[in-house]
């Protein structure tokens, strides 16, 4: 199969699958933080291109990634950029675990490196 970028359509799908294997932890912090999937831009390995925030707090965001398949954590640049380019591969609820108190979710091993 092709590669082909995301939609927004896409995500709020992939959005919808993932809240369904949340707790009710994970749902209640997605509602409180949740917004209408959009694009924002991230460099990446040089390039500049987009994801999709889908929730927010404060200058914090997890995103969805469709270059790795999953989502990630990142603080927004005063441009509205992505500022921290993570590889992981979350589901929705491992992510949002890293708002929720007394959990955790992948370990931020911080931006990632193009491997040459």
């Amino acid at each position: 199969m092709e590669w082909r970028p995301a939609t927004i359509r896409d995500v709020t799908h992939i959005v919808e699958a993932d809240l369904a294997k949340c707790d009710a932890r994970q749902r209640a912090t997605f509602q409180k933080y949740s917004v209408k999937p959009y694009g924002v831009p991230i460099l990446r390995y040089g390039n500049l291109e987009s994801v999709f925030v889908v929730a927010r707090r404060a200058d914090e965001v997890v995103y969805w990634e469709d270059i790795e398949g999953g989502f990630n954590v990142s603080r927004l640049g005063p441009d509205g950029q992505i500022l921290e380019h993570s590889c992981n591969q979350d589901d929705l609820g491992i992510a949002l675990n890293h708002w929720i108190e007394g959990r955790e979710g992948s370990p931020r091993m911080g931006p990632s490196e193009r491997v040459t």
